[in-house]
């Protein structure tokens, strides 16, 4: 039988790849207590690399060395979609923004990113009895979903501000140009001759959103109900 055409249409659309880094100056000696000194590398000046790729990969504003965030792409919320002013609570926001993905044909959204303080709002809201809303805080893992969203919390992003998105790689992908890399030199001013050595941490990397539509974002403001 006759199959049916498909049509895709093509945008060219270049990223560069970006290097993410971190470094620290330090004393010789520190060379010759390795044992500890690797440790440290591996997980304190590692994670400052990995904090600054998160706060990269949603909010980079895609200038100089920095990422083209997902925040930065994603379309608006619509808060038409809201109901009357009064009653309407910050889960409604969530609610609502699913609504907008899905009604544009996109694809399923599967996480939400938060801040701390909304997150928190979000989870200790009670019902006029007393109870929560996202079920016994002692329950199981699977209550902590906001529409079957999981949630995301971090501080990376602003008090207020919230985005969801699909976590398929039909959405947007990040490409790891070189992994997580720890070098240690003398060659930067005058170290040699001070006995002092710098230590850098980096990682090289990518972000190809390619449904900028399978991403939206928006200001929650205090729950006027």
């Amino acid at each position: 039988h006759t199959k049916l055409e498909n049509a895709v249409t093509f945008t060219a659309v270049s990223e560069k790849v970006r290097t993410l880094a971190t470094w620290i100056p330090a004393s010789k000696q520190i060379l010759e207590d390795w044992g500890e000194l690797e440790s440290f590398l591996r997980t304190s000046l590692a994670y400052y690399v990995d904090l600054a790729e998160e706060q990269q990969l949603l909010t980079g504003n895609g200038s100089g060395e920095n990422l083209n965030g997902l925040i930065t792409q994603a379309t608006s919320f619509n808060t038409a979609l809201l109901p009357a002013a009064g009653s309407y609570h910050r889960i409604d926001y969530i609610g609502r923004a699913i609504q907008q993905m899905t009604s544009a044909k996109e694809l399923q959204p599967t996480f939400i990113v938060l801040n701390p303080v909304d997150w928190w709002a979000i989870r200790l809201t009670k019902d006029t009895q007393g109870r929560y809303i996202l079920g016994d805080p002692m329950g199981p893992v699977a209550q902590q979903t906001l529409f079957g969203l999981t949630p995301v919390i971090t501080t990376s992003v602003a008090s207020g501000t919230f985005l969801i998105g699909s976590g398929s790689a039909a959405a947007a992908e990040i490409r790891d140009r070189v992994g997580m890399t720890i070098e240690i030199a003398t060659q930067h001013s005058t170290y040699f001759t001070e006995n002092l050595v710098a230590i850098r941490a980096e990682k090289r990397l990518v972000l190809v959103v390619r449904r900028p539509a399978s991403f939206i974002t928006g200001t929650m403001t205090q729950s006027p109900a």
